[in-house]
């Protein structure tokens, strides 16, 4: 797993309101439309631009998105802690993704509605590499419109690169079902 899939897991978990593994604490659920998301990695070279990431959501997809991201941590983390702080919401997991073990801590704050933001730092150890890699991304999220733009429908995410892909379409979402081929 590379870091743009590190991202994409911390979208998933920080995407609605479903009770966390080990708590009863519920992320509020995003306001239906089309979401704008900018990602920095600190790590990445000086001048280099943010990823941005579009997505149009409805309740069901942003249920199933938290849902599957929830999944994703009970699978493949041996700890995973949310806890509030003040209006924050704080995750702390350790988890092994095939090579690699990761160890985070994430802050998500905003009133979901208008914005949020996804603050992350990870140790990242993979085998036979002597030093552990981290890494620090930020997520600022912003609602954009209540409609959809581009032809986009609920659980698309719309990549810099032009790539569409429909969440709905992905195995991990959809128990059974094959990932549909990019549009």
């Amino acid at each position: 797993m590379r870091i743009p899939a590190l991202l994409t897991l911390s979208v998933l978990a920080a995407s609605a309101g479903t009770a966390f593994a080990q708590g009863t604490i519920d992320l509020p659920p995003r306001r239906a439309g089309q979401w704008e998301i900018r990602m920095q990695a600190a790590q990445q070279p000086q001048g280099a631009p943010e990823m941005v990431v579009k997505t149009c959501i409805d309740q069901a997809t942003d249920r199933r998105m938290m849902q599957s991201g929830m999944s994703m941590l009970q699978q493949n983390c041996e700890k995973r802690e949310m806890r509030r702080d003040g209006s924050n919401y704080v995750i702390e997991a350790v988890c092994q993704m095939g090579p690699m073990r990761m160890t985070s801590n994430t802050t998500i704050s905003g009133d979901f509605q208008a914005s949020y933001s996804v603050r992350s730092s990870a140790t990242i150890q993979m085998p036979n590499q002597p030093n552990p890699q981290t890494t620090n991304t930020v997520q600022e999220a912003r609602w954009v419109s209540a409609s959809c733009t581009d032809g986009m429908v609920p659980g698309d995410i719309l990549l810099p690169t032009g790539q569409k892909m429909n969440i709905n379409s992905m195995p991990s979402m959809t128990p059974g079902q094959q990932p549909a081929p990019s549009r």
